[in-house]
């Protein structure tokens, strides 16, 4: 078991316990939404961002930064906070986002246009199910 919080190692808050407020700050909301359900949450709204990431010419299964670009900037959410999501998104870092990781940015651009922070690193629930490993869950 992991706390929903928690981040990968060298993160933030790398070995800090959960600690929730009488408020329910953290519970379900924000970045924490979809922490300890077995689906992962981006899979909600694949029916709408997986056309978009088709439309915008996959080559080996992954877009380019300029392809990604074109369609992150439609939030019109400033470009230090897209080049965070950009960077949390990125998984595997080679500067293309596959499906999944193309999910994770639009969830992620949802999350920040609801008013809420990102993360410094990106939250184990929300990692993109075939790029987790086992040890991480």
């Amino acid at each position: 078991m992991y706390f929903c919080h928690k981040a990968l190692p060298g993160g933030a808050f790398d070995g800090v316990e959960d600690v929730v407020s009488p408020f329910g700050y953290r519970k379900g909301e924000g970045i924490d939404a979809g922490c300890g359900e077995v689906d992962w949450i981006c899979n909600r709204d694949r029916a709408r961002t997986d056309p978009i990431f088709e439309s915008l010419q996959p080559v080996d299964g992954k877009i380019s930064g300029a392809a990604a670009k074109s369609e992150l900037i439609k939030s019109k959410l400033p470009n230090n906070v897209l080049s965070k999501i950009w960077k949390l998104s990125d998984y595997d870092q080679d500067g293309f986002l596959d499906i999944e990781e193309f999910a994770l940015a639009m969830h992620l651009i949802n999350v920040k246009m609801d008013g809420n922070e990102l993360p410094t690193a990106l939250p184990l629930h929300l990692v993109p199910p075939s790029k987790r490993r086992v040890d991480q869950d």
